[in-house]
């Protein structure tokens, strides 16, 4: 639904035991898990068919061993993951099986996050590396191993956070050492060919207080850089800083994500509240796009269709001016 029509927003209520720390909603948006990491378990709720009705419990992953941090459903609905606060990743079946435990070599887990596709496991913490571990099935659905697949390498220090496109064709991380780093990541890590460095820039360190966060648009053309309750914006082919969110919370901002159609930012922040972003950065860009597919346009409709999106997104962009 168009969020910017200013509807309510329905939504189901979960009655938890004890405090939940984590969850992941599953791709076909029926189901999802909760992380409780004082009952060590992870449970799966089924939704109901409409917003509002109850969801029912239909399995409980438990006596999963260490601190717990997150939990994750597989963007490709195969697995799920579990990472703790040390160095494990558990990868379950969707019945609640153990398939295979991950030693990330990290010290301590960072972010731990699956690909939108390709089935890729990756981890940052203290190293300036983020490392992929490939999730195998075969054509089947049976689970085959997990194999080492390639490393997000040239930063100095650890890397804070990393995020795919939505084809997994880029990936961007943000570290310690102050710098954000572009890859292409569309390489045959089978054949040991290593992802390539396409971009990298730096970002203000200043505002950190510890951490800070990224998060890349679907098409891969934005890349955001969460630092305290602020976000900036960058052009992922040249680095150019392109927009600034300023003191969008009231507290540290503690995860944010593009939507699927990368028209929105979402961000959610330590003052407890998710709060829904326009993207000025990806309609500016949009109409870059347009302009240019404009200047070799032959059809007469297709033309005008471009003019018409460059016209209504111009005029759109100009009101949100207005209200700053």
């Amino acid at each position: 639904k168009d969020l910017g029509k200013g509807q309510d927003v329905k939504y189901t209520r979960i009655p938890l035991e004890t405090d939940g720390t984590s969850i992941s909603i599953s791709p076909d948006g029926k189901a999802v898990a909760v992380l409780l990491p004082n009952k060590s378990c992870v449970d799966i709720h089924r939704l109901g068919k409409k917003p509002g009705e109850a969801a029912t419990l239909v399995l409980s992953i438990d006596k999963i061993k260490g601190d717990l941090k997150d939990v994750s459903i597989s963007p490709t609905g195969k697995f799920i993951i579990v990472s703790t606060g040390k160095t494990q990743v558990y990868v379950y079946s969707l019945k609640g099986e153990l398939l295979h435990t991950i030693d990330t070599a990290q010290m301590y887990n960072g972010q731990i996050s699956i690909s939108p596709c390709k089935d890729l496991v990756g981890a940052s913490g203290f190293t300036p590396e983020v490392h992929f571990w490939e999730v195998k099935f075969n054509k089947s659905g049976s689970f085959q191993g997990v194999q080492e697949a390639m490393d997000l390498s040239g930063h100095k220090s650890g890397v804070y956070s990393f995020a795919f496109s939505g084809d997994t064709r880029r990936a961007v991380t943000v570290s310690k050492d102050g710098t954000w780093r572009v890859y292409n990541t569309d390489v045959s890590w089978h054949l040991n060919e290593d992802p390539k460095l396409l971009v990298s820039g730096e970002y203000s360190t200043d505002d950190t207080q510890g951490t800070a966060h990224v998060a890349m648009s679907p098409d891969g053309r934005i890349v955001a850089i969460a630092t305290t309750n602020n976000i900036s914006l960058y052009n992922s082919d040249t680095a150019e800083q392109i927009d600034t969110l300023i003191g969008i919370h009231s507290d540290s901002i503690t995860r944010l994500e593009f939507s699927d159609t990368g028209k929105y930012i979402f961000t959610c922040g330590k003052d407890k509240t998710v709060r829904v972003w326009l993207s000025r950065a990806g309609m500016r860009r949009d109409v870059e796009l347009w302009a240019e597919s404009l200047k070799s346009a032959t059809n007469p409709s297709h033309k005008e269709r471009l003019k018409t999106q460059i016209a209504e997104t111009t005029a759109r962009l100009a009101e949100l001016a207005a209200l700053c």
